[in-house]
């Protein structure tokens, strides 16, 4: 699979000096998700980030700040999916639009809509009664927690 490039640079770069402003998007085509719109964050929630797994805006941090995100978060505080480990302290890229891989807790269900569960990953919502920051569109259901599937996500 190519990975995606941001001015040369592979999308899973990760650097303890900023990059690029804070919050900048950019959107690639990937040869196996197809058109994915990535932003810039910087992790600086005490803790590193792993592969896959949602993040939201700190406390009382900028816009693009991030930690893990919590169970059952806001959707208007999710900045997107880790697409590679962040480290704590460093910037890195995360998708924010697009399809692409995320971490269940166990009760994923294909085709059904996802929430936010704890460290990141996501369990099965209710349309109309939970937050919903992605879709999921598994064509199985993962093996157990930590497994992952294909979703959408736009937020």
């Amino acid at each position: 699979m190519d990975l995606p490039l941001v001015s040369g640079a592979l999308i899973t770069t990760t650097n303890s000096t900023r990059k690029y402003p804070l919050g900048r998007e950019v959107e690639v085509e990937d040869a196996t998700y197809g058109v994915q719109k990535y932003r810039y964050v910087y992790n600086n929630s005490g803790a590193s980030i792993a592969a896959n797994l949602l993040v939201m805006q700190e406390n009382g941090t900028d816009l693009y700040q991030v930690g893990v995100c919590g169970a059952a978060a806001a959707r208007t505080r999710v900045r997107g999916k880790t697409v590679a480990a962040i480290a704590d302290g460093y910037y890195g890229w995360v998708l924010c639009r697009g399809n692409g891989l995320f971490t269940s807790d166990g009760s994923t269900t294909a085709n059904t809509a996802q929430k936010t569960a704890a460290s990141g990953k996501l369990t099965d919502g209710v349309i109309g009664t939970d937050e919903l920051p992605v879709w999921a569109m598994a064509t199985e259901d993962p093996a157990g927690d930590g497994g992952t599937f294909i979703g959408y996500i736009d937020c």
